[in-house]
């Protein structure tokens, strides 16, 4: 007989062809999802660039306007009004190129439109060589739109200024022209012009609206308005060379950021700007609508890119994944390994860690105070000392370049050796510590589960380090009122709140430190470096009769004089918690820090800070103004991070004392 092959039953036929002629339909619309994504970018890219080289032509066009009005003053030919009005058409037009110039070259930006404060590069060394030598530096004096600002913007332009804005205006149209020079061999693609459309949108809403970048003349809601031209310009292209999905959703965010810049258009003035309204309903929803179109347009894929602090995969400012805190990793640069956490949170709560073994991480970082000590200066190992500083929050700590009041560690792993080595804090010893940890079955297996690649020799002090380092990275509390307000989750927000949001954002200047969405001082929009800054902080907190604090901060760490009294800008989240403030515990309530900023810091209340980072004028903020201040930063409370203490501690063989020990310590 010959053999026949079994025909299919119709049953069998009828799921296969759905299933062909759906792959078919699938490929069809992927084909031409692709052509039209192709043709949505192929020449948008190009034309930008087109664009950009027009503006910076203009740019530098403007520069030398501005170079002769200065001329022009210095021979008695123009009012300083003149001038003045040359220097607001030239930022202008420099707010017309601000998103692709600092997006391609940041650090050219920094000459253009860096902040007015020296600029000191610290030669890099390994983190344990400071406490043995100094590292050399150098200080570069600052240079840009803002200094000149400051210059045409004070009471009298002398003759020396003149000669100083002179030369500095000079130096300007050159850098402009080098960038410009070097941009015509330089191509443009569409991930880049993408990216730069939502940092700008981020840009806009931390640092534009806050006046960051107006030192002294004010306008800086009509210069934003101005930065968002090309983004609308931008999107418009892509909307003309687009059809079908792609097409709408370009539709959708012109829209969004039309309303956004009318919005700034409408309402000039900076004391009174509802800068909550603007990033809720207008800027945060044009900044989701931007990613979602990269995300068709480069059809990427739902996978977070580690590489970088900002998740691509994020749709607001105020998401609590916008910023990656895998990022700032020394080396685990993954998402969040839970043997690790967990091993590293046991470790935290263990005093092990101490020559005595009564004393933790956890005795300067309590849980129920938002993990500080509450102390004006920290509890030293012999209990009867102080240390030189107290002990600064580390929820949401991760989100940082620098680590320590002085900022002398850049990442957390790099934190935890100089506390378990120091005879003030935990006075211990890694060979002792690893050798105590190793006789703990317990504590070998919790090392071995967390560092599979390495189980043999898995307890050490680099593990140890890292352990303690992913725990602190994972109390992350970015759940407030604040937060829930502003990702629309509910409309439940006092309006004294909200005066004292937009007051901390405008006319108060906190913002333009305490950076969103952190409130710390990591500057976006891209949130790679943490800065210091010169408070002028007093030693007392009587502000009529005091002197400046002793303690050089960063000074003391790098020996230059931009340095001298500069301590890291920390984060305001759940400040309610975390009394007293400043490095040296000065201020015991919120009000009183208020009082101190609104008297314009320490040179503001006599004493003297020739480097003061902070302006020394008064803010003349109302006793309502400085209550809704308070009221907005109580706001920024989130303690889920710190409910979960380990109930017990890892055990050692029977009889052994340190069985003994307690969890978070005696003292």
């Amino acid at each position: 007989m010959d053999y026949k092959s079994p025909q299919p039953h119709k049953r069998q036929i009828m799921p296969l062809l759905l299933l062909v002629s759906m792959c078919l339909f699938g490929s069809v619309v992927l084909s031409s999802f692709k052509a039209e994504t192709v043709a949505a970018t192929n020449q948008v890219a190009g034309s930008v660039r087109q664009k950009l080289l027009q503006d910076l032509d203009a740019l530098k066009k403007q520069a030398g306007v501005f170079t002769g009005s200065l001329r022009q003053f210095e021979q008695q030919q123009v009012r300083v009004e003149q001038v003045r009005e040359a220097f607001y058409q030239l930022k202008h037009a420099y707010k017309k190129t601000e998103h692709l110039v600092e997006y391609l070259d940041p650090e050219l930006a920094k000459s253009l439109n860096g902040a007015p404060i020296p600029k000191v590069a610290v030669e890099h060394q390994p983190y344990l060589a400071l406490h043995f030598q100094e590292p050399t530096h150098v200080t570069f004096q600052p240079e840009g739109l803002q200094v000149l600002e400051e210059l045409l913007f004070a009471e009298e332009l002398a003759p020396g200024p003149q000669q100083e804005a002179l030369l500095l205006a000079f130096r300007l149209e050159e850098k402009i022209s080098l960038f410009n020079n070097n941009l015509r061999n330089q191509p443009l693609t569409d991930r880049q012009l993408l990216e730069s459309l939502r940092e700008q949108l981020v840009r806009a809403m931390t640092m534009g609206i806050t006046g960051f970048d107006t030192p002294a003349a004010g306008h800086s809601l009509a210069y934003t308005a101005t930065s968002l031209e090309p983004v609308l310009q931008t999107l418009r292209l892509y909307r003309e060379n687009a059809s079908g999905q792609v097409q709408a959703r370009c539709s959708e965010s012109v829209k969004l950021v039309q309303d956004a810049q009318a919005y700034l258009q409408q309402h000039p003035d900076f004391d009174s700007f509802n800068r909550l309204y603007f990033i809720r309903e207008l800027a945060d929803p044009a900044y989701a609508s931007l990613t979602t179109l990269q995300h068709l347009l480069l059809q990427q894929t739902q996978v977070a890119d580690l590489s970088k602090p900002v998740n691509d995969l994020s749709y607001s400012l105020f998401d609590d994944r916008f910023l990656q805190p895998a990022f700032y990793a020394k080396q685990d640069r993954s998402n969040a390994n839970p043997e690790l956490v967990m091993l590293g949170k046991v470790l935290f709560f263990d005093p092990v860690l101490s020559s005595n073994n009564q004393r933790s991480c956890a005795s300067c970082h309590a849980p129920s105070k938002a993990f500080t000590d509450g102390q004006v200066r920290s509890l030293a190992f012999d209990a009867k000392g102080k240390t030189l500083r107290n002990s600064p929050t580390l929820l949401n700590a991760v989100y940082s370049t620098a680590y320590f009041w002085d900022g002398r560690a850049q990442y957390l792993q790099d934190q935890v050796p100089d506390v378990v080595n120091k005879a003030e804090e935990l006075h211990g010893n890694y060979e002792q510590v690893t050798e105590k940890l190793q006789q703990s079955a317990e504590y070998r297996q919790l090392f071995k589960r967390a560092f599979k690649s390495q189980p043999e020799n898995s307890v050490s002090t680099n593990t140890i380090n890292r352990a303690i380092a992913a725990y602190v990275q994972s109390l992350v509390a970015l759940n407030s009122p604040f937060d829930q307000y502003m990702r629309r989750q509910t409309n439940e927000y006092s309006e004294a709140a909200i005066r004292g949001a937009n007051l901390f954002m405008g006319k108060a200047g906190c913002a333009t430190c305490h950076f969103a969405p952190a409130f710390n001082g990591t500057v976006p929009p891209r949130f790679l470096e943490s800065e210091t800054e010169v408070l002028g902080v007093p030693a007392t907190a009587d502000l009529t009769n005091t002197t400046l604090d002793a303690d050089a901060g960063r000074g003391g760490v790098i020996g230059a004089a931009a340095f001298q009294y500069s301590f890291k800008t920390p984060t305001v989240r759940n400040a309610a918690l975390t009394a007293p403030y400043m490095h040296n515990g000065v201020f015991s309530t919120l009000g009183e820090i208020v009082d101190f900023y609104d008297a314009g810091g320490g040179a503001g209340i006599g004493l003297t800070v020739p480097n003061q980072t902070l302006p020394p004028s008064p803010l003349n903020l109302t006793t309502e103004e400085k209550q809704d201040l308070v009221v907005f930063m109580n706001s920024l409370m989130d303690t889920t991070a710190t409910t979960s203490v380990p109930k017990r501690l890892p055990s050692f063989p029977k009889g052994s004392e340190l069985n003994k020990r307690i969890v978070g310590g005696q003292y």
